[in-house]
């Protein structure tokens, strides 16, 4: 593993985490408004974003990258409110 990827491997995780964060907001929301649809929906995607957290290896830096973009991504859209 070069320096660099562990600090890449670093960003990632933290994109993840904060994905994982806006999952549980959005959960807490929906469970006020009393949506138990959405309420598992939204717990689905976040159990999948705490699985990639947990199989991410610092040592596979394209699915380090890949998940980096991707969370950057769906962050955006749960911050805008479109997921």
């Amino acid at each position: 593993m070069v320096s660099g990827d562990g600090t890449a491997y670093e960003v990632a995780l933290e994109g993840i985490n904060h994905v994982v964060g806006a999952y549980s907001g959005r959960i807490r929301e929906a469970r006020e408004a009393g949506d138990g649809e959405r309420v598992r929906l939204l717990l689905e995607e976040r159990t999948a974003w705490s699985q990639k957290r947990g199989s991410l290896s610092p040592a596979d830096r394209s699915a380090v990258d890949a998940l980096t973009a991707e969370s950057a991504e769906v962050l955006a859209n749960l911050r805008s409110g479109a997921r």
